[in-house]
């Protein structure tokens, strides 16, 4: 075309596979090119128009141009055949049947791009060719077979399985037909279209499940509502509705019979047999094949190879289809389905039956069999059975059994509409109704429905007597888990203490003293916990319940560190629950994940990484395989916490990504923000200040109350400043420091004095660095007071007195010393930072000289890391000096930094280099710690003064 010659491109692919997407970008650069582009497709409100898809890109600009004066090289009988395809051109009446002929209608269309490319180039760009007439086939198959000798441009879209023979064998002939046959994306390419803050393994679901076709993984993404994704869906839930309009077009198309059997096959689901779906459409089997025949040239279905089955072309077509049914003729569908599955019987009570398996079910079948049949009449039993309907119910409750380890919604659905056929006041079986109850508010946690799921429990405990053992403190514990999840901790608390102000026997009251301890502890008043904690340890340990000490050991140990009162004798009992808890199997462990959990904060609060990694290793495994999501997404962040004490910074991330697939799958906001704090602190760890301002741009305060709110809060306060925020750092750490539950903490003052520090407030942060080494006096350890010492260290660092300097080196390398120990590098490489900083930063005599005055090679101190004391408050004024640590890069840091001062961001250099961005990252937390510096301009004025000073 570029030449003065025409050129063919044919775009091909299934629904949603983006040729009009493509088509698009051809029409941005035709116009580029300065051709004018005319672009049309075929209308369903047009009827059988013909030439529609020709008359839609041309009739308007180029007929106007024709009324006025008849271009040059169109012959009257041209003008005649063109009356008869255009409408507008038509004049007194329509031309003669006979002058638009297909072949004479191709050639004026061709003579009539060439007259008007004569002048400026034509591009002619015309979508859906599958559901072309005859007369726009007929026109495009000659321009294909005699392209225009003039700069034309014919590009054209369809679907191979819906275009006519014609069109087909046109393109195969076709000599210059440049082809692009659009194939399902990769999976690195579909995970690029998906919010990156959607847990990782769910964005892989969504890819799978939309076998990589962006139209269907642009809609299974709008289904997202704060839960699963539309993967494991109820039924048949809606689908967003520019999806469900663009299938309704497609149905329309269909003769009034096919439109019926595929409203058959809709309620049918997949896979399809014609003679099931020739019944429920309520037709002869012989006439229902031609429909399937019609439906399956529309694409709407496929035969499923191998097997005289069919199955619609994807879920999602199947749901569109089964909503723009009308609800009585659905309905009615539903009962032949139910009455075919059962032999076409009326269903009737049959003896010798298994107390658990629906009634109807015929004697002798198999148990097997029978749960299968259930669980495919379930969904249309939850749509006709009426109200005291038991068959219904007992059915309805073996099918979610079966199907609730997979899909939990649906099991969730089932079991409420047997719920709700039962009545309220159903006083004969009131055991059933209970247990339907619980089974409920089980199905609603595994689904993410934590809202409902203490409802139905809420109404189970209204139906037990008091006093009623074991099942009914059970029931207790549970909804007061949930109550918590949703932020109704007080709502939670209340309800404890109620119920263990009327329970006399031991063993529950000696749960229940656990569950109002552990509240107390999260919500309420650590000190308080203290003496509840140590209760329900006592009666534990008298009833030789292990499990049940080991939780509560835990709860005493973070209580006793949050209310500051270590001689509360919680930290002492710390490790004879390790002990016991070492000795106990995973399969005892699921009866109570929340031990190992509860264990593992508190080795984390005592400042011991490693021990809290151990424990919340089998708190992560033993959630994750009960299908606690709530234990496990806090258990996971809290491992995301010791990671990054001990600087390992990869692991970190992949439990932060978990801890966000956990966070949607519990159905919990609090949980999200929680998860979405861990996100945010490991980025600032690893100095992706891009990543980083984006989460905190998404993310807000976290909504999580309490301590763990508190924990959420100091993340995000630390990423906070990490991006350059000391004034959103201590209004964060404001907030946390009011709520009761929370409890001071060295850490929090330790930041408090960074922040401050780095709003040039030194007189501030002198202030927290004491408040620091007051509360670690109060604990029998070297670590708290280390991380006191490394606070007061930063602010002797900061002056400019030559003495307090010298005095900040040498505390800061006392602190190293102490964390390092610990296991705690990360803070350990801050206090050599620190140090380092100290000892050069405009003195004439180093304190210290050698390796130990240099961060090591092996830290990953990043943005958050060196602050903005080292890069600024420490640094001299005027142009930067040489820096020392720019020595210390290997060859590929040194590559990798020369790019960020280039102004690549990680993914370009990730590209560059044919690495991961994650290798980008770990090299660039490496640069940050062994220059000194806390940002990528830090990296560039680094490089700067090595280059200027050699």
């Amino acid at each position: 075309m570029s030449e003065g010659r025409s050129a063919l491109v044919e775009i091909s692919g299934d629904p949603g596979i983006g040729k009009t997407a493509v088509l698009a970008e051809v029409t941005r650069i035709a116009q580029a090119a300065g051709a004018a582009v005319f672009t049309g497709r075929p209308h369903p409100a047009d009827g059988d128009l013909a030439f529609g898809a020709i008359v839609d890109a041309l009739d308007g600009p180029l007929s106007a141009t024709m009324r006025s004066v008849r271009p040059e090289g169109l012959t009257t009988v041209h003008g005649d055949v063109l009356a008869a395809v255009f409408p507008s051109l038509a004049a007194g009446g329509c031309a003669p049947p006979e002058a638009a002929a297909p072949r004479r209608a191709g050639h004026a269309v061709r003579m009539l791009l060439e007259t008007f490319a004569a002048s400026r180039p034509i591009a002619l760009v015309l979508d859906d060719l599958h559901h072309a007439d005859a007369g726009t086939i007929d026109v495009v198959s000659r321009l294909l077979s005699t392209p225009p000798r003039a700069p034309v441009l014919l590009a054209f879209a369809h679907r191979p399985r819906q275009a006519s023979p014609r069109l087909r064998a046109a393109a195969d002939t076709a000599r210059e037909l440049t082809r692009l046959h659009l194939e399902p994306l990769a999976e690195s390419d579909a995970l690029a279209l998906i919010d990156e803050d959607l847990p990782v393994r769910w964005r892989r679901d969504l890819y799978r499940a939309s076998e990589g076709n962006p139209g269907y993984l642009a809609a299974l993404t709008d289904l997202l509502d704060g839960g699963p994704p539309g993967i494991d869906e109820a039924d048949i839930a809606p689908v967003p509705p520019w999806f469900a309009s663009g299938v309704t077009a497609e149905v329309a198309r269909l003769s009034d019979t096919s439109r019926l059997v595929v409203a058959a096959c809709s309620v049918l689901g997949d896979p399809l047999t014609v003679p099931l779906v020739a019944a429920v459409a309520e037709l002869d089997e012989d006439d229902a094949y031609p429909t399937i025949d019609e439906i399956a040239s529309h694409d709407l279905i496929r035969l499923v190879a191998g097997t005289g089955r069919f199955g619609f072309r994807h879920p999602l077509v199947r749901r569109a289809v089964y909503h723009g049914v009308s609800p009585g003729w659905r309905l009615a569908a539903h009962a032949r389905v139910a009455r075919l599955l059962t032999g076409g019987r009326t269903p009737a009570v049959a003896t010798g039956m298994p107390a658990e398996m629906p009634a109807e079910m015929p004697a002798g079948m198999p148990v097997e069999r029978a749960v299968e049949r259930a669980v495919e009449r379930a969904p249309h039993v939850t749509r006709i059975a009426t109200s005291r309907d038991r068959t219904a119910v007992a059915l309805l409750a073996v099918a979610a059994d079966e199907i609730e380890a997979t899909c939990p919604r649906r099991a969730a659905q089932w079991r409420r509409a047997a719920l709700d056929l039962l009545p309220g006041d159903d006083d004969d079986h009131p055991d059933g109704r209970v247990g339907l109850l619980l089974a409920l508010g089980r199905a609603c946690v595994s689904a993410g429905q934590p809202e409902p799921a203490s409802d139905a429990l809420g109404e189970a405990l209204r139906s037990l007597p008091p006093g009623v053992s074991g099942l009914r403190t059970t029931v207790v514990a549970e909804r007061a888990h949930l109550l918590h999840a949703v932020g109704r901790s007080g709502e939670a608390r209340v309800l404890v203490r109620a119920e263990l102000a009327h329970t006399r026997h031991e063993a529950d009251r000696a749960i229940l003293s656990y569950e109002q301890a552990w509240l107390e502890t999260a919500s309420g008043d650590p000190a308080v916990a203290c003496d509840d904690a140590a209760r329900a340890c006592r009666m534990a340990d008298r009833l030789g319940l292990r499990l049940l000490g080991c939780a509560a050991r835990g709860t005493l140990a973070v209580a006793a560190v949050l209310s500051a009162t270590p001689s509360a004798g919680g930290l002492g009992e710390l490790p004879r629950a390790a002990a016991v808890f070492g000795a106990l199997t995973d399969d005892e462990l699921a009866a109570r994940p929340d031990a190992p959990l509860w264990i593992g904060w508190a080795a984390l609060l005592l400042e011991r990484p490693h021990d809290a990694i151990r424990h919340l290793d089998r708190a992560v495994a033993v959630s994750r395989s009960t299908g606690r999501w709530a234990v496990e997404c806090q258990a996971l962040v809290a491992r995301v916490m010791a990671l990054c004490a001990g600087d390992r910074l990869a692991a970190a991330q992949e439990s932060a990504d978990e801890a966000a697939q956990a966070a949607w799958l519990s159905g919990s906001t609090a949980l999200r923000s929680y998860a979405q704090a861990a996100r945010c602190l490991v980025a600032a760890r690893v100095g992706d200040l891009d990543t980083l301002r984006r989460r905190l741009a998404a993310s807000g305060p976290p909504v999580v109350r309490g301590w763990p709110g508190a924990l959420a809060t100091e993340m995000v306060a630390e990423a906070r400043l990490a991006a350059g925020d000391p004034d959103g750092c201590r209004s964060l750490l404001d907030i946390a420091g009011d709520d009761r539950a929370a409890g001071p903490t060295v850490r929090r003052y330790e930041l408090l004095a960074r922040a401050a520090l780095d709003a040039g407030r030194p007189d501030v942060a002198s202030r927290w660095a004491t408040a620091a080494e007051a509360l670690a006096a109060r604990f029998d350890s070297p670590v708290p007071a280390a991380v006191a010492l490394l606070a007061r260290a930063q602010v002797l660092a900061a002056t400019d007195a030559a003495a307090e300097a010298v005095a900040g080196a040498k505390a800061a390398f006392e602190a190293a010393a102490t964390l390092d120990a610990a296991g705690l590098a990360w803070d350990a490489a801050r206090a050599r930072g620190v140090a380092e900083a100290a000892n050069r930063c405009g003195r004439e005599q180093p304190v210290l000289t050698g390796p130990a005055a240099r961060p090591t090679s092996a830290t990953d101190m990043t943005a958050a890391v060196t602050e903005h004391v080292v890069t600024e408050s420490l640094m001299p004024s005027g142009p930067p000096g040489g820096l020392p640590g720019a020595a210390l890069l290997t060859e590929r840091e040194r590559q990798i930094a020369r790019l960020v001062s280039e102004g690549l961001k990680n993914r370009e250099i990730a590209d560059r280099l044919y690495v991961t961005q994650k290798t980008v990252e770990m090299h660039l937390s490496r640069i940050f710690a062994k220059l000194g510096v806390s940002n990528r301009v830090g990296v560039a004025r680094a490089l700067y003064a090595t280059s200027a000073k050699s």
